[in-house]
């Protein structure tokens, strides 16, 4: 600036004849404009880079910020859970100790009269001999023995016969009923199910909705399946909760173990009655099946997960969401056609979305379902299955429908429940899964005695309360209202 500020003073001098004074005082002016240009140029860049410094200052502030209530919630479960275990890891400790001191109690009181009674003994005489009492007189050489003597045998003891129940005339012989039984699986091969195969179970009145799995009711009377019975009650507390939008979506991660850091999400249903109150799952999806209510409930259920699947991908790509719907979603004539249409709609999310069906529900499928599946499939959506208590299942062909992870009771895993597993060890069934290309995760992990067995066994996803309780969905997340299907009349 100072050398361009001397130029134009020179060329003022002498190219224009302009007085040196006039020069320099124009040269120096010339020279501060400059200057102020300069530095007013400068400000504005500094300005633009504090401005964005502090962008993404509130940026970093805003992670921070999830992050503190994402530690908050961990927490927050770790004070209403940890209680909770330690109560259950010592009442069985009491409840021995106290049977141990009844035990303690009832010997001491047995020591004590027995020790009564042999003082008692001891303390009585024995009774001396009468002698006016007959006796049998001795034979005399001569003569012959009695022809009957009565042996000395010791007093018989009487015993009771067994109890029988009044005859019913129609009443079944138990011994043919046993052989029945026995032999039911030779007269029908086609998979049945024996009476404590379904107690098991829990499917028994699953077990003849397609014809597989039934049993002739003339093989075991007890085996009639019996209609449930509808509850009023619930489905008026369904359908005023829809009605009433009273029904939010719970998350619960899944995390890696042994780092324990969130990889994917689990998406349940709640409702609330009128009064507030939470109401489980277990409690309403009964009667929802029951009242043709669940396929209402999985299309809000879906329309809440792909909002939710926004929000995680706009943060992290590999956040995966699983949603779990009823296989009678996919034979509903009213409300398949437009859940189809709505994930077209947004097939984008066909990556980070998993619909999640219960093995039951997978087992009893028919070719009605088998085809909804594959139109979800052919659409890039991937699938679970649920709540895996046969091992035995072929999974190499729900791998080829578009099955990728499969869930598995961490009790099942470790040993403490039984599970129908045949030839394969519980400890094998995740590198099974590996096998046909699906993953699997544990759950219900509710103590850090089944993680440190879990890790032995080389477990890398878990889900349970251990780690986080299925917690609500902020309300600015879910906004806006479930996208009209083709027969939106049909839900209310």
């Amino acid at each position: 600036m100072a050398v361009i500020a001397l130029s134009s003073a020179t060329v003022l001098v002498f190219q224009f004849g302009r007085p040196f004074g006039e020069a320099v005082s124009l040269s120096l002016a010339l020279m501060c404009t400059m200057i102020l240009f300069h530095l007013l140029i400068g400000r504005a860049r500094d300005r633009g880079a504090v401005s964005e410094a502090v962008d993404r200052l509130e940026e970093r502030m805003a992670d921070l910020d999830e992050d503190v209530g994402n530690l908050e919630g961990r927490l927050t479960g770790m004070e209403h859970s940890a209680p909770r275990r330690t109560r259950a890891e010592i009442d069985p400790l009491f409840a021995e100790v106290e049977v141990l001191g009844t035990l303690v109690k009832q010997m001491a009181e047995a020591m004590s009269d027995l020790e009564t009674r042999v003082e008692d003994q001891q303390a009585i005489a024995p009774p001396p001999q009468r002698p006016g009492l007959p006796h049998y007189q001795q034979p005399h050489p001569g003569e012959r023995e009695p022809a009957y003597a009565a042996p000395q045998q010791p007093p018989a003891q009487f015993v009771s016969p067994p109890a029988r129940a009044p005859q019913d005339p129609y009443a079944v012989d138990p011994a043919p009923q046993r052989r029945d039984v026995g032999n039911i699986d030779n007269r029908y091969p086609a998979h049945a199910p024996r009476r404590e195969d379904l107690s098991q179970t829990g499917d028994y009145l699953h077990a003849d909705n397609r014809g597989q799995g039934s049993v002739p009711p003339s093989a075991d009377p007890v085996m009639e399946p019996q209609p449930p019975k509808p509850n009023l009650a619930m489905r008026e507390l369904i359908t005023s909760a829809l009605n009433a939008n009273r029904v939010e979506l719970h998350l619960q991660p899944i995390v890696t173990l042994p780092q324990r850091q969130v990889k994917f999400y689990e998406a349940f249903t709640r409702l609330r009655d009128a009064e507030g109150t939470l109401v489980e799952a277990g409690s309403f999806l009964p009667e929802a099946i029951l009242s043709g209510q669940i396929a209402r409930i999985d299309n809000l259920l879906l329309f809440r997960s792909i909002q939710v699947v926004r929000r995680l991908t706009s943060r992290n790509r590999n956040a995966i969401l699983f949603c779990n719907i009823s296989a009678l979603t996919l034979v509903d004539e009213t409300f398949f056609p437009g859940f189809l249409e709505f994930v077209k709609a947004n097939q984008n999310f066909a990556d980070v979305l998993v619909f999640e069906f219960s093995q039951s529900d997978v087992a009893e499928m028919g070719a009605m379902e088998l085809e909804s599946l594959s139109a979800l499939f052919e659409l890039g959506f991937r699938f679970s299955v649920d709540r895996i208590s046969d091992m035995k299942m072929d999974f190499n062909s729900l791998a080829g429908r578009g099955f990728k992870y499969g869930k598995l009771h961490a009790d099942y895993l470790i040993g403490r429940r039984e599970a129908k597993h045949g030839h394969i060890h519980p400890s094998d069934f995740g590198d099974l899964l590996h096998r046909y290309g699906m993953q699997l995760i544990t759950d219900h992990v509710e103590t850090e005695s089944q993680v440190l067995e879990l890790l032995d066994y080389d477990v890398t996803l878990a889900q349970g309360t251990l780690f986080s309780p299925p917690r609500p969905v902020r309300a600015e997340v879910l906004q806006g209202a479930p996208a009209p299907g083709p027969k939106r009349s049909a839900m209310g």
